[in-house]
């Protein structure tokens, strides 16, 4: 199943996606819902701040998001893919045995496309894992 992507280096980003994601929290804080001027959801929990992703933040003020960001970068398009492919096995996009879906998803996306949508979704760890966990490479 994976070619170009250890299932260590998958679990590496994850964590780098964790502690991006507790930075992230951090440096926003606490923002009171209705400072975003979004509509509160009727169930569940929610998070304002998700729509934006890691992007928005100051480079010199996010060292672990940067950290994340250079993860990415070092992987090869072929490893991003597949990265990209497990991300959306975790989101509940695909099926395991679809795999095949996923890559060519993220070849007919485009890397640069593909990078961002991996350093946009915010519960990046969870994909991952829930992704590795899914396909049968973590147990």
């Amino acid at each position: 199943m994976l070619k170009a992507l250890t299932v260590n280096k998958a679990s590496f980003v994850a964590l780098l996606a964790k502690a991006a994601r507790a930075q992230q929290d951090a440096l926003l804080g606490r923002v009171a819902e209705r400072d975003f001027g979004e509509i509160s959801p009727a169930k569940g929990e929610h998070n304002p701040t998700a729509a934006l992703g890691f992007e928005p933040l100051v480079a010199e003020n996010a060292p672990q998001i940067v950290a994340l960001s250079d993860a990415l970068n070092t992987l090869s398009s072929t490893a991003r893919s597949e990265l990209y492919a497990l991300m959306r096995i975790g989101q509940g996009q695909l099926t395991a045995k679809k795999w095949h879906r996923g890559l060519t998803e993220a070849q007919n996306l485009g890397d640069e496309t593909v990078t961002d949508a991996i350093l946009e979704d915010l519960d990046l760890h969870d994909h991952i894992m829930k992704g590795l966990y899914q396909t049968g490479l973590l147990r």
